[in-house]
């Protein structure tokens, strides 16, 4: 999976979206509303990660949809130790990870004629660029790249200052569910694959147990609170 990858499968999106919004004029009932807006909570392998999202209908099973999120990225050999008296230990990381991913894709309602509306299930799709904060964990006195006796560890918080933008591309692809009906509040459930192809390789752990790398992805579940209008 590359960044070449991800282009090619953003401008496929769009051309697909367009032909079905051209095709498909009078697609609108107007007593269904073909607009969303909302609330993320998502799940993925370094955690929590909150986030929001907007949805507008380009044809009868077919929307639009963007989506904002913000969360930590850890490398998944990573393991925490918190000790009697509460200090936490991160043996052999290097590197804290922020990331904010802002996609844009499409939502393809699926089994309409067979499901009830209160059960709607679709495909997920979604491709963009993604802003990373890359902070240290140690204070690196001799530039090694490990953590030496000696070197003081930094928090979470108050690392944040230390570091630096790190850009890159990704995607998300899932299955899903909204419930409720189709006027007011609605919730939604999915359950899928997010990735991020960084323009330069960081490391989130010491090079001696894992070299630094372009690509890092995750199982994600995702479960949405929002409004129909």
């Amino acid at each position: 999976m590359n960044s070449r990858f991800t282009f090619i499968l953003f401008f496929v999106l769009i051309s697909w979206a367009t032909q079905v919004r051209a095709q498909d004029d009078s697609f609108v009932d107007p007593r269904e509303p073909s607009n969303g807006l909302g609330g993320q909570v998502l799940l993925t392998n370094s955690g929590f990660a909150l986030g929001g999202y907007y949805t507008r209908a380009l044809g009868r099973d077919v929307s639009f949809i963007a989506e904002l999120s913000i969360g930590s990225g850890k490398d998944e050999r990573e393991v925490a130790f918190i000790d009697r008296f509460g200090r936490r230990d991160l043996p052999n990381k290097a590197n804290y990870l922020l990331m904010m991913p802002v996609q844009i894709g499409i939502e393809k309602r699926l089994f309409r004629s067979k499901i009830e509306d209160n059960f709607r299930p679709f495909l997920h799709l979604t491709v963009g660029p993604t802003v990373g904060w890359l902070y240290p964990y140690f204070r690196d006195d001799n530039g090694n790249g490990m953590l030496d006796s000696g070197e003081k560890t930094y928090d979470g918080f108050s690392a944040l200052p230390k570091g630096g933008f790190e850009l890159g591309v990704g995607g998300t692809f899932a299955l899903g569910a909204y419930f409720g009906a189709t006027t007011g509040i609605v919730q939604s459930v999915r359950i899928g694959y997010t990735f991020t192809h960084f323009l330069d390789k960081i490391s989130l752990l010491e090079p001696s147990i894992r070299k630094p790398g372009h690509f890092f992805g995750t199982p994600v579940i995702l479960v949405s609170f929002g409004k129909l209008f």
